[in-house]
């Protein structure tokens, strides 16, 4: 065996293990386990909902990552045969998700939305542990051979899902609740509050702009999802799964390999369920970015495809994407209002863009937190604009909304490692042998206990089905890669293509923002890049007690998730929904105990004190306001809640509606007075919303306040003007209150 200064080690402790010749049976083992430890802890975050990590749902995800670290620190020092070295790929790494977290403590240590900036900073720090192992792991072709088996796997196994979806599921919903919505339209009160209890119980939103979106795309889209929330999320992932398949067909084909009919039964189905559940994602940013990362492919293969017999296979794929298209348009799968309205769809991304370029320049430094955007960017929000957008569409605004300027610059310094190994040969390595029986073990058993645990907790049963199918698909697709043995230029360059099709989609559509996301786009780019040596050897048998501090490190890192995310979000949670059911059963009291003890589990987070407020409330108005301390103890625990999260715009509203009830009830202009002033503060942070200046206008009247009221109205009534002019839909006032405010300024005017 070579010296080992000499030997090529790009990464996995897997590969170091094997490379020394004092490496025992069971370090070989136990080392192949924990690469399929990782592998596991990967795809995890591709089948839970991946827009929930700012809910803290995906935290233990984190922790587990957090505990591969522990071990892998353990095993370093056990067995030394590495020293870590990230390069300028980890540097960027540590700019961009180091942004975050300093980001994220301002807001801790300042004001926000405490519990959602906490929570994402631990995503941070956990992708950034994530990706530091899996670099480690990526320098080794078996590793790499797997991950792509395992993530054309997912993809496939998803748009599956995504399909029944389309076909199944969706349709079946709207059968179900478009009646409920027909009749919410035309019900008494008394009707309209048990459909809305109906509605609530399934998360489904009872009333406003909310209710008018998803009534409309349940009615007129039924775009696939996946496990995401939304469909340009999974979108991006098929794109990157189908580049993947087209890369190794292509590979296959240029070594002159035969395949059984089972075997191209295989890829057919593969590409034809991948590529029609992308095309019914609508999603047009990842067909654009599907469509460059094929181009990078083909350029990218020099001579490979520009052969005759290439570009027959190339123009195969176009032709048959294209009659894939045509098929779906024919029998409604698509319309063409899918391309007709891409300038509309454009023009609102510019208008985002400009409102975030706006936000930015006055949060240059620290940019607003990670999960502070939407409740910023309403205060920049266009006057023509319609969408309280959680992101800007566009991945170097959202990182640098974010995290501010480190950040930006870690997601450049990403951009450019990308690029500059482009076209540049893999390195030469040793052949591997056939797919690692122990992974397949490991992925085994994890998915038996899974689908055991799913069965019995009764938790998204979508997963029994799915996951076996995955399992399925990434065993034949492991027996099939088998016979690839070395890295070759064209699974090389189906990375970079992969990496490069998801960025070139992320520039008009949000999801950087997510750890499953951002993950996958740096594990694509690691996979792509030339392995120089990323880990240095060590002497057999020589101690490196540099692991030590690193696993204790690792440990202490554990300690604070738990005791700052983990443990307080899971009491909180399990006290406000024990609290909710005391509410349906008529037991106020002992709700107000459970959503008490939630409030002191977590001082970080708003939602138990909010729910204390409007339980006080509920009491307040049940006794008709006779009394002022009850009354006053609702508005005090709001404005507590207000406190923990001071940008969230809604909570001076809901005051302002409590303040107008109890005038209604009193007829003293002090009540309304109160409403004015929380509607001020409410409309100073979101200055185009038409239905907050209504309610302005008419708390101002009845504060008797005539000049102001008339003012208010006029500019209400203006933003009507320009939402009915773009078609909002969602945002227009109702014909009764523009009567009321045209009538409100014709009476001050006389």
């Amino acid at each position: 065996m070579a010296d080992s200064r000499a030997v090529r080690t790009a990464g996995s402790s897997a590969a170091g293990a094997a490379r020394h010749p004092g490496t025992t049976r069971l370090e070989q083992t136990i080392r192949w386990l924990f690469a399929g430890w990782v592998l596991i802890l990967f795809l995890s975050r591709f089948f839970y909902v991946a827009e929930s990590a700012d809910q803290g749902d995906t935290l233990w995800i984190v922790a587990g990552w957090i505990t591969a670290a522990v071990g892998w620190s353990l095993l370093s020092w056990i067995w030394p045969s590495t020293q870590l070295r990230l390069g300028w790929l980890g540097v960027g790494v540590a700019l961009l998700f180091g942004g975050e977290v300093i980001s994220a403590l301002q807001i801790v240590l300042g004001s926000g939305d405490q519990r959602t900036a906490i929570n994402l900073a631990w995503e941070a720090l956990g992708v950034v542990i994530a990706w530091s192992i899996l670099h480690q792991h990526c320098g080794n072709f078996q590793f790499r051979r797997e991950l792509l088996a395992a993530l054309i796997a997912t993809g496939v196994a998803t748009a599956g899902l995504g399909l029944y979806q389309h076909y199944v599921d969706f349709p079946q919903m709207a059968a179900k609740y478009a009646p409920l919505f027909d009749r919410l339209k035309q019900a008494d009160p008394i009707e309209a509050a048990i459909i809305r209890k109906e509605l609530a119980s399934e998360n489904i939103p009872t009333d406003g702009p909310a209710l008018i979106l998803f009534e409309k795309r349940l009615r007129d889209s039924r775009e696939p999802l996946g496990f995401f929330a939304l469909a340009n999320s999974l979108s991006g992932f098929l794109a990157v799964s189908l580049i993947l398949v087209v890369s190794v067909v292509a590979s296959r084909i240029r070594a002159g390999n035969r395949w059984s009919g089972k075997q191209l039964t295989l890829w057919i189905v593969v590409f034809l369920v991948l590529g029609w559940a992308l095309l019914l994602t609508k999603s047009r940013t990842a067909w654009l970015g599907t469509g460059a990362g094929l181009m990078l492919l083909m350029l990218l293969s020099g001579r490979t495809l520009l052969t005759v017999r290439g570009l027959q296979y190339g123009a195969g794929v176009g032709a048959f994407l294209l009659f894939l298209g045509w098929g779906l348009t024919m029998f409604g799968g698509l319309d063409r209002q899918v391309l007709t309205e891409a300038p509309k769809s454009l023009q609102y991304r510019l208008q985002y863009w400009q409102a975030t370029t706006r936000m930015i320049a006055d949060h240059l430094l620290f940019g607003v937190g990670p999960g502070q955007f939407r409740s910023h960017y309403l205060r920049y929000k266009l006057p023509e604009a319609s969408e309280e957008i959680a992101d800007p569409h566009n991945l170097f605004l959202d990182v640098f909304a974010s995290g501010g300027i480190a950040s930006f610059l870690g997601l450049v310094l990403i951009g450019v490692v990308l690029f500059k190994d482009l076209g540049t040969e893999p390195e030469t390595e040793a052949p591997v042998s056939g797919a690692n029986p122990q992974w397949g073990i490991l992925l085994a058993s994890t998915v038996a206990v899974a689908w055991l645990l799913l069965l019995l907790s009764g938790a998204d049963d979508r997963l029994l089905v799915v996951l076996p199918v995955a399992m399925g698909l990434f065993w034949g697709l492991c027996r099939i890669l088998d016979g690839i043995q070395a890295e070759t230029s064209l699974l090389r360059a189906g990375w970079h293509a992969a990496a490069f099709a998801l960025m070139c989609h992320l520039c008009g559509a949000g999801g950087i923002g997510m750890p499953a996301i951002s993950l996958l786009l740096l594990t694509l780019i690691d996979c792509g890049t030339v392995h120089r040596p990323g880990l240095q050897n060590s002497m057999r048998g020589e101690v490196d007690i540099r692991w030590l501090p690193l696993s204790a490190f690792s440990l202490l890192l554990l300690c604070g998730l738990i005791t700052t995310g983990i443990r307080p979000i899971s009491i909180t949670q399990a006290a406000l929904m024990s609290g909710d059911r005391l509410v349906t059963k008529g037991q106020l009291s002992a709700a107000e105990l459970e959503y008490r003890k939630g409030e002191l589990s977590d001082g970080w987070s708003s939602e138990a004190t909010r729910r204390r407020a409007e339980l006080a409330y509920r009491q307040a108005a049940a006794d008709h306001f006779r009394s002022n301390e009850s009354f006053l103890n609702a508005v005090q625990l709001l404005n507590d809640a207000k406190r923990r999260n001071p940008t969230y715009f809604r909570d001076d509203v809901r005051l302002a509606e409590w303040w107008m009830e109890r005038w209604r009830a009193s007829q003293n202009s002090e009540d309304a007075a109160q409403a004015v002033a929380a509607l001020e503060r409410a409309w100073d942070r979101y200055p185009t919303n038409a239905i907050l200046m209504s309610e302005l206008a008419v708390a101002c009247q009845r504060a008797g306040k005539l000049a102001q009221a008339r003012e208010v109205a006029e500019k209400a009534l203006r933003q009507e003007a320009i939402n009915r002019e773009w078609g909002h839909v969602d945002r227009y006032l109702e014909e009764s209150r523009k009567r009321e405010l045209e009538s409100l300024i014709g009476e001050n005017a006389s």
